[in-house]
């Protein structure tokens, strides 16, 4: 068996995962079980929020360890099903260790669905969450022009990689400016609450708390906290975007508009 490839599988595997919202302990199930297949005496699998680390060792071979640093992560939970599937079929013997790594990164490679479904979805989920915030078929309407506001700034950043921080809250600022704005242009039918509720439904990080929670359960803290805190750190970015924005919508409806 090639120790190389099969640790660069796993390695792979746990990279692809962790950048599609896994938790970690499942992220380290599944490198550890790739690498098992080696029949070697000792195999390790680490993974950390950033950080991914691969360990092979055996009599009669050199001892392969491999650190690989994870930048951006995002939510895609069918690479995740992908790869527990190539795991799965690899580990009971039913793929080889070279379609394994081959089909590994044709996933890592691959967009499930082009950008005009993903912005549609973003548009559309602004506008149902709106109905479920107790908002009208006209406040659906704006809370959509907030959906389109959100697609083109994700769109913008593709090129810039603006800090995650600093993202979210200009987003936020911006879907609270032109809310309150629209609010004061069509007056009292719109409800200003469920616009801003549903606009930013798409935003909030509710798979990093849900993996934060179980990573909890698992024992792995360290994990746990740093997933807690990121969390935290986007609810306070949209929190203060949407504070500013509706202070200064409400200046600028009170002196230079008005």
């Amino acid at each position: 068996m090639d120790y190389k490839l099969l640790a660069d599988t796993a390695l792979l595997a746990g990279e692809i995962m962790l950048r599609g919202g896994a938790e970690t302990y499942r992220v380290e199930e599944t490198i550890c079980r790739i690498l098992q297949t080696s029949g070697l005496e000792k195999t390790e699998g680490i993974a950390l929020t950033t950080v991914i680390m691969v360990m092979l060792e055996g009599q009669g071979t050199e001892p392969i360890t491999y650190v690989k640093r994870i930048g951006e992560r995002s939510t895609n939970l069918g690479h995740v099903n992908d790869v527990n599937h190539v795991s799965r079929m690899f580990c009971s013997g039913k793929m080889s260790l070279d379609d394994a790594y081959k089909e590994l990164t044709r996933i890592s490679t691959s967009k499930q669905y082009s950008g005009f479904v993903m912005g549609l979805c973003t548009v559309l989920t602004a506008s149902f969450f709106t109905i479920l915030m107790g908002g009208a078929w006209n406040d659906c309407i704006v809370a959509a022009l907030n959906g389109m506001l959100l697609v083109g700034v994700t769109h913008i950043n593709n090129g810039l990689h603006i800090n995650r921080f600093v993202l979210q809250l200009l987003t936020s600022f911006f879907i609270a400016l032109l809310s309150i704005i629209l609010v004061s242009i069509f007056g009292s039918t719109l409800n200003l609450e469920a616009i801003i509720a549903g606009s930013i439904m798409s935003m909030l990080p509710g798979v990093a708390i849900t993996n934060a929670i179980r990573d909890l359960l698992q024992g792995d803290y360290m994990s746990a906290g740093a997933r807690a805190t990121e969390a935290f750190v986007i609810a306070v970015s949209i929190a203060v975007g949407i504070g500013l924005g509706l202070a200064f919508g409400s200046f600028l409806i009170g002196g230079a508009i008005l």
